[in-house]
């Protein structure tokens, strides 16, 4: 009997402490089920929001996709590698296909001349020119490339300042005037005596009669060229030609062949030039520079591969320039000569301009270095020397 109650005793108990743990289980399971729920509910709405920011984002990449469709630049992605991996439909347009997979300086190559303007604008090979900005992708290798056809508002710079060296016509009228005045007189003087019996060296008023109609000459070229400008007609030359071709043509205004020389680091430089305009800038400077020598004069002609830029030296051996002066000497109509336009070094950096370069000064006590900076090329020239090239254009 005993052992009879034991056992129920131990039932009861097993079964008690069963009904507890069961009664423990059912609670958590409640628990569990209500986290589940609550869980299901907050993933359905994240994934709700989720859906909504992708829709978003779909959508904020179609409209930027439209944008750079409707950009009238080309834009292009290139990797770390340069390599073109994205672009709109302007890029295909403006430079031809291929550009996926292919490389952004061998476009460059296919599609641009060599050079590029001072402004760092590039010129395509059918003569359009883009200004380039490059932006460096975050977090990433790569860049984006944004191609701006400028060609219309350079084109509109160019007739601005057309429009302002035709407005300076005007005020050098009444300058050259007064200028014309003095040179012209002495040569109608000159030309009076000649009718005269008594006299007896007439090769020598001859002579001055044309040295005054030379300066009237001189004059009128330096308000030519100003108002007209320069162009470059692309006509690849070897600048040792050139230099040259300028020592021949101003050589016999110098009293000894050793007061000009002509110094060349490197005879295969090339350059795409308007052969006329720039021998016309050189003689300029050279002129000048025989004028600021003195009486023993020595001018050295020069040129030097800076980077992509071939520079064209005029140096001289005189006082200098002024501090004070210096900020004007490219200012048109500004002179210290008294039979001098004022347009010389005005028309040197016009046509230095032109060509996409600059003027650059060097002066001191000991001398002063004139530098025509521009665009060094690589083609090969024609099989014609500058001089008759410059004689083609001048007939």
């Amino acid at each position: 009997m005993a052992n009879a109650e034991t056992s129920a005793e131990t039932l009861q108990t097993a079964f008690s402490a069963f009904n507890h743990q069961s009664s423990l289980l059912e609670a958590s399971y409640r628990q569990l089920q209500g986290r589940v729920s609550a869980l299901s509910r907050e993933l359905a709405l994240s994934r709700t929001a989720r859906h909504r920011d992708l829709l978003e984002k779909e959508r904020l990449g179609n409209r930027l996709a439209l944008m750079l469709e409707a950009l009238p630049s080309a834009v292009i992605v290139i990797d770390g590698n340069g390599i073109i991996v994205e672009h709109n439909s302007k890029s295909a347009d403006l430079l031809n296909m291929p550009l996926m997979g292919c490389a952004w300086s061998v476009i460059v190559q296919r599609e641009f001349c060599r050079g590029k303007s001072a402004d760092g604008e590039l010129k395509l090979k059918d003569g359009r020119w883009f200004s380039l900005a490059r932006q460096s992708l975050e977090g990433e290798c790569g860049e984006i490339l944004l191609l701006t056809d400028v060609s219309e508002s350079r084109g509109m710079a160019d007739m601005l300042q057309r429009q302002q060296r035709l407005s300076c016509i005007g005020e050098m009228t009444a300058r050259l005037g007064h200028q014309f005045r003095t040179p012209l007189a002495s040569a109608l003087l000159y030309a009076s005596q000649l009718d005269s019996p008594d006299l007896f060296d007439r090769e020598e008023v001859a002579s001055k009669i044309v040295s005054r109609l030379q300066d009237l000459a001189a004059m009128m070229d330096d308000m030519l060229r100003y108002a007209a400008g320069a162009k470059n007609s692309d006509e690849t030359v070897y600048v040792a030609d050139l230099l040259h071709d300028v020592a021949d043509a101003i050589g016999p205004q110098f009293e000894s062949t050793d007061q000009l020389s002509v110094e060349i680091e490197n005879p295969e430089l090339t350059v795409d030039v308007n052969v006329t305009a720039l021998k016309g800038a050189l003689l300029n400077l050279v002129s000048n520079a025989m004028q600021a020598s003195g009486d023993c004069p020595h001018v050295e002609l020069g040129a030097v591969l800076s980077k992509d830029e071939v520079c064209l030296t005029v140096s001289d051996h005189g006082d200098g320039i002024d501090d004070d002066i210096r900020s004007r000497i490219f200012e048109p109509f500004f002179t210290t000569r008294p039979q001098g336009t004022g347009l010389g070094l005005a028309v040197v950096r016009s046509v230095a301009e032109a060509h996409g370069g600059q003027v650059l000064v060097d002066s001191g006590p000991s001398g002063t270095t004139f530098a025509i900076c521009i665009p060094a090329s690589r083609k090969e020239p024609a099989a014609v020397s500058v001089a008759s090239q410059a004689e083609k254009v001048d007939d």
